[in-house]
C-alpha cells in the first residue's frame, strides 16, 4: 500500500489496536455472510480481509482518497484470508442518503460508531441477513425497538479476543432505570442507554 494510505489505516487503526479483525472473523464463521456494506466507515478496511465483497461508505475525502489509492487492493490481497479476489467499493456519499447499491444486495450490515446505519441502510441488507451494531451512537437501540429486527446474538470483548453469546438475551436491553426508551429520544440524543446488562456489540436478524 502507498505509505499514505498506509499511514491513514495505521494510525487509525493499527496504532489504536483497533483493526477489530477477530470480530469480523467471528462474524463469519457464525453466520453465513460474504456481502458486507459498511456506512460510516471511514478507512476502516478490516472487513475486506474477512469478506470478498465490501462496500464502504464515507463522506469524507480522505476515506475517498484512501479507498481509490490501488495500492488498497494489493493489500487487501496481502492479509485476505479467503481465496477469490476481493471486490472492495466505495461511495463518498452521505448514507443518510440513497447511493447506488440495490436493496437487499448485502448479508451484512456493519453499524460502528456512525449514527442510526440500522434504519438508513436497511433497504440493502437481505431479509434474514445480519446487522452488526454496537451502542455507542444508539443504533443498537434503535435496532432492538425496529420489529424489522430480532436481536440474535450479544458479542463480548476481551482485550482482543471476541466472543458470541446466543442464550439468555433477554437480560439486554433493560434499562437500568425504570423507564421506556423510544426513538424520538434516541434521535435526540444520539447516544447509547445505560443498560443493567450490556455487550461490546450486537448482532440483528433482518426479519421483514
Amino acid at each position: 500500500m502507498s505509505q499514505d494510505a498506509l499511514a491513514l489505516y495505521s494510525k487509525h487503526y493499527v496504532a489504536h489496536s483497533f483493526e477489530r479483525l477477530e470480530l469480523f472473523k467471528l462474524m463469519a464463521a457464525s453466520f453465513a455472510s460474504r456481502r458486507a456494506l459498511y456506512p460510516g466507515s471511514f478507512a476502516h478496511l478490516t472487513p475486506a480481509f474477512v469478506y470478498p465483497h465490501t462496500c464502504f461508505v464515507d463522506t469524507d475525502k480522505r476515506a475517498a482518497r484512501f479507498f481509490a489509492d490501488p495500492a488498497v487492493r494489493d493489500y487487501v490481497n496481502e492479509r485476505k484470508v479467503y481465496s477469490q479476489e476481493p471486490c472492495i467499493r466505495f461511495h463518498r456519499a452521505d448514507y443518510v442518503q440513497e447511493f447506488p447499491e440495490a436493496e437487499e444486495s448485502y448479508d451484512l450490515l456493519i453499524s460502528q460508531y456512525a449514527g442510526f446505519v440500522s434504519q438508513h441502510c436497511k433497504q440493502y441488507l437481505k431479509v434474514g441477513g445480519v446487522l452488526l451494531a454496537n451502542n455507542s451512537h444508539g443504533d443498537a437501540s434503535m435496532a432492538w425497538l425496529d420489529q424489522d429486527f430480532a436481536l440474535v446474538a450479544a458479542i463480548n470483548r476481551r482485550a482482543e479476543r471476541f466472543s458470541l453469546v446466543e442464550t439468555n438475551l433477554a437480560f439486554y436491553f433493560v434499562p437500568k432505570r425504570d423507564r421506556t426508551v423510544t426513538r424520538e429520544e434516541l434521535e435526540r440524543t444520539q447516544r447509547g442507554v445505560a443498560y443493567t446488562r450490556s455487550a461490546y456489540a450486537y448482532v440483528f436478524r433482518r426479519e421483514s
